[in-house]
């Protein structure tokens, strides 16, 4: 399916006052437009400023006036401007990433000093388990990925973590193998609640965030997998062991796994602050209804916040 990517300014305000919106799929706007027609406020026009994109996820804008589009495939674009008609591919991640339902590519930022410093960061559900080979369940360069019964996908699910990485660029491209993890981890059973948002703070730090990868048909606390059951091994019988309230700490639990002491953390759930350049994770920054301890200098920097 592909999409289009709209600007609405008012009259003729600069192109940094643009919001951009994604349109979805023809079929969905169709129905949604019979049942609610899009009214914009006074003096705002809607102006469509590309077409032909698949699934854009994210989008960011260079200082030098360039336009990075990411799609949800692994696909990177980028355009000279928001005039420019033709976007050239600045990186292919399609077989790193696992593009099923709401997983894919779907964090994309650019170094604040960008091109002086010239990474993008990239953050995307990757086809593998933490520490393992692309692609698990997908084809290499496929666009589009599956999750097959068994494990199926609401039943047993097919289990994968998440990447955030750093590529280099060299002009409108990639350098071919710069692509550098800085951190593998959000175990992810269901193909829902996966990975989210990567943005620069001005602080300089890249904040991260996260879902617990659990299932979104039933109260899932770490009980079913294929063929084991508790597939990413949560606490307190590691994969394979029975998990059974109120002891459980896996499924949508594992949102909390920043309160486990002596055990292993996962990032799920959680929204970390990352020093870019090395990955190790900076202070904590912890939530007003926090009840737990700031943990080491070693351990990870986080604000948890969770959907379970």
């Amino acid at each position: 399916m592909q999409t289009g990517i709209l600007a609405r300014h008012r009259n003729a305000c600069p192109i940094h006052r643009l919001m951009i919106a994604v349109i979805a799929p023809l079929a969905a706007v169709a129905a949604v437009t019979q049942a609610r027609a899009v009214v914009l406020p006074d003096g705002f026009q809607q102006t469509t400023v590309w077409s032909g994109l698949t699934q854009p996820t994210a989008i960011r804008f260079a200082p030098d006036g360039r336009v990075f589009v990411a799609e949800k495939s692994g696909i990177i674009k980028v355009f000279d401007s928001v005039a420019d008609p033709t976007p050239k591919l600045f990186a292919d991640l399609r077989t790193e990433v696992h593009n099923y339902w709401d997983r894919g590519l779907l964090g994309l930022a650019l170094d604040p000093s960008f091109p002086t410093s010239p990474y993008v960061y990239v953050l995307y559900t990757l086809d593998a388990v933490a520490g393992g080979t692309p692609p698990r369940w997908g084809t290499f360069g496929g666009t589009s990925d599956d999750c097959p019964d068994p494990p199926g996908p609401t039943t047993g699910g097919c289990v994968v973590a998440s990447r955030l990485a750093r590529l280099q660029a060299t002009g409108d491209m990639m350098v071919p193998g710069s692509e550098h993890v800085l951190l593998e981890n959000w175990c992810q059973q269901f193909p829902s609640h996966s990975i989210g948002t990567l943005l620069f703070g001005p602080d300089g730090a890249l904040y991260v965030s996260g879902g617990d990868g659990a299932s979104f048909t039933f109260v899932d606390y770490g009980q079913t997998g294929y063929p084991f059951v508790n597939p990413c091994g949560d606490p307190p019988g590691g994969v394979g062991g029975s998990q059974t309230p109120p002891s459980a700490e896996g499924g949508a639990l594992r949102a909390q796994s920043l309160r486990r002491i002596g055990e292993t953390i996962g990032f799920n759930g959680a929204v970390l602050r990352v020093d870019p350049a090395t990955a190790p994770r900076w202070r904590t920054i912890r939530s007003p209804t926090a009840a737990f301890p700031a943990p080491s200098a070693s351990s990870p920097t986080a604000f948890a916040t969770h959907s379970a």
